[in-house]
């Protein structure tokens, strides 16, 4: 017979401990690289109570759907609605057009709990992107309102049908889920897997069953045995929030640390020893209470922080950020949430009325903003340059990515069937072979696109990137048979994937080892990867030129410190200074800096009629530093991707140098 639930003072303690981490990861505070298993924690800790509240009703003979749904709104809309009413107003007031549209429709999905899906489909959650997302934390309630739409069900179903065998079911759709994300990271769907419900609920699942097992256990003083197993339950999540990174598959086998850790001091843990008695101290139990604004709060002000800064923010600013949120989270705590959930100030009637209206105002402005294309007219300034930021038309179709990649054998040919070019590389070689590919056009020769993003020259290793090196040696085997391509135009943007994105460390010169992008088998072998990144480079040169293929080869693109829509408009509607000095965006001497090792590389091959340099930095800087802008147009799209209009420089100057 499963015994009801009291209040107990730890759980809220141990949201403190799920919450603080998640919060010190996202402001990149050292030492919690794993923090974001603070997710984890909190879907183990839902699964467990709202199982131990269903059950309590179950044994009473009283649950009603209706009335879990009315909590669950109390519970979470009226944070969520205000969090989204003063976000929504500034990102109007700051954010430029495409970053607003972007975010109107994650408002839409947040509207309809959907947000899992959509980041899913957008973004990948570990990228520098995804940290300028005010509302990609969602993602997680999501999983949860998903959740909570099947599993009330469920459970009154076993707990009427097959009350024996609750745990058991339970149990097989945990492993199965389980099982699903696993399989999902050894298939290299990283973000399939991370986002979405068939992969999380074995979290929640782990929960309800702990809730279980606690309702049916004698109530005791605890022992020592058990007390041991609460800090065995604390080391796990320790592990978890210090040892594992954004390199750590996730969810996956390495996810049964925090969720094992939650449910042992879920389990054994009491108010009155141990682990226990520290998590339900006052000031650790209020921190737990404000939780869940806290959670809320935290990822747009550190998003907007990002957005407004130019290079990564200093770790006080983050700091100050969290400090913000916290005092924001105590003032919804008081004032939003624990007014809303008082019964007698609002009845289960005016709280349905109330969300189902919100639901449908912000949903409706989503969608507003959405069709109006983020309001560009906000800026009137930042639309001198809007039209020139622009890439490849050609991009979505012919650019690749991914193990399931664009085969090498339906690769897009431009302006001509049997194509005597090929654009061969990464990303940084899309708009400069489209900008190519059209002006030859003109001279009646055709161009074959192989791109595949952040692909490095992998010939002589393998990097662990989904479908990279295959696909790189299947375009350069086909670059070689087909004798009817003579010239081939090569790059990569070597620097990212040899010392690490800008973005981050800027004006600091960033210097990350790519030694884990390698497999298993070749980080075995000690290497130092960035000779083997060059030796392998130099040998894919070394191939065309042997079978009578010209190279032109381009040299590393000078990059932005920040994303060029940010940095052609003001810091909010009230202004008109751009954000960043666009005649002057990028020091020369940064650019050297960055770049020296592949420039010294560069420099020492030997050019002539069949290898050919194409060195952007001289088409676009000038003696001290790098534009953003050039006569009236934008350089750039992003912060590193030239637009068309500097490929249009790119694709000039090497048609100067072959006398086109």
């Amino acid at each position: 017979m499963e015994r009801k639930l009291k209040y107990r003072k730890e759980i809220d303690g141990l949201r403190a401990v799920a919450v603080v981490p998640v919060v010190l990861f996202h402001a990149d505070i050292a030492g919690f690289g794993g923090g974001f298993v603070g997710v984890d924690i909190f879907f183990v800790i839902s699964g467990f109570l709202i199982t131990s509240v269903i059950v309590s009703e179950l044994q009473s003979d009283n649950f009603s759907i209706v009335n879990f749904y009315e909590r669950r709104a109390r519970r979470i809309l009226p944070a969520l609605c205000f969090l989204v009413l003063v976000t929504s107003f500034f990102a109007f007031i700051l954010m430029p057009a495409n970053y607003l549209k972007a975010y109107s429709e994650s408002v839409v999905s947040v509207m309809t709990f959907t947000s899992n899906v959509f980041f899913y489909l957008t973004s990948g959650y570990f990228s520098t992107a995804a940290d300028e997302k005010p509302l990609l934390h969602t993602w997680s309630l999501a999983v949860e309102e998903q959740y909570y739409i099947f599993y009330p069900v469920l459970l009154a179903f076993l707990w009427n049908s097959w009350r024996k065998y609750i745990i058991h079911v339970l149990l097989i759709l945990s492993i199965l889920s389980l099982i699903t994300a696993q399989a999902l990271v050894m298939a290299g769907l990283e973000d399939f897997n991370f986002y979405l419900i068939f992969s999380r609920c074995w979290e929640l699942f782990f929960g309800a069953i702990t809730a279980f097992l606690y309702m049916r256990k004698l109530p005791n003083d605890s022992s020592n045995f058990e007390q041991s197993l609460t800090y065995i339950g604390v080391l796990l999540l320790v592990i978890s929030i210090i040892v594992f990174s954004e390199r750590t598959p996730f969810p996956s086998l390495y996810t049964l640390f925090p969720v094992l850790g939650t449910s042992l001091i879920l389990y054994f843990s009491n108010d009155k020893f141990g682990i226990g008695k520290f998590l339900s101290l006052r000031p650790i139990v209020f921190v737990g209470l404000t939780s869940y604004s806290f959670y809320l709060w935290h990822q747009p002000l550190l998003a907007s922080l990002r957005l407004k800064t130019i290079g990564e923010p200093l770790t006080n600013q983050f700091l100050m950020a969290i400090a913000l949120a916290f005092a924001i989270s105590v003032f919804s705590l008081y004032f939003i949430e624990r007014p809303f959930r008082n019964r007698s100030k609002y009845s289960q009637k005016q709280i349905f009325s109330i969300s189902a209206f919100a639901l449908g105002v912000f949903a409706t402005l989503g969608l507003v903003g959405y069709g109006f294309e983020g309001f560009q007219q906000r800026f009137p300034q930042s639309q001198l340059y809007s039209d020139s930021i622009q890439f490849s038309p050609r991009r979505e179709e012919c650019h690749t990515i991914g193990a399931d990649y664009l085969p090498v054998s339906e690769a897009c040919q431009y302006f001509r069937e049997s194509p005597n070019w090929a654009i061969f590389g990464d990303s940084h070689v899309v708009e400069p072979g489209y900008a190519l590919a059209r002006k030859l056009e003109k001279h009646n020769e055709g161009v074959l696109h192989l791109s595949f993003s952040e692909c490095p020259p992998s010939l002589l290793f393998e990097v662990e990137m989904p479908g990279c090196t295959k696909w790189f040696r299947e375009a350069l085997a086909q670059i070689i048979e087909n004798q009817q391509i003579e010239n081939v135009f090569l790059g990569f943007r070597y620097t990212s994937f040899l010392f690490g994105h800008q973005e981050d460390s800027y004006p600091s010169i960033p210097d990350i080892a790519p030694g884990y992008l390698l497999t298993q088998e070749y980080r075995d072998l000690s290497v130092d990867v960035r000779e083997l990144y060059w030796e392998s480079l130099v040998e894919v040169i070394n191939k065309l030129i042997s079978t009578n293929k010209k190279v032109i080869l381009l040299y590393p693109i000078p990059e932005l410190p920040i994303h060029i829509e940010l940095a052609v408009m003001p810091f909010s509607i009230f202004g008109e200074r751009t954000s960043l000095n666009l005649d002057e965006a990028t020091s020369v001497e940064y650019f050297f800096d960055r770049n020296r090792f592949i420039l010294n590389k560069l420099d020492s091959l030997e050019y002539g009629e069949n290898l050919i340099a194409i060195k952007p930095f001289d088409l676009i800087c000038g003696e001290l530093f790098c534009p953003a802008v050039k006569d009236g147009a934008a350089l750039y799209f992003d912060d590193d991707h030239l637009s068309l209009s500097g490929a249009d420089l790119v694709a000039d100057e090497i048609l100067r140098t072959l006398n086109y």
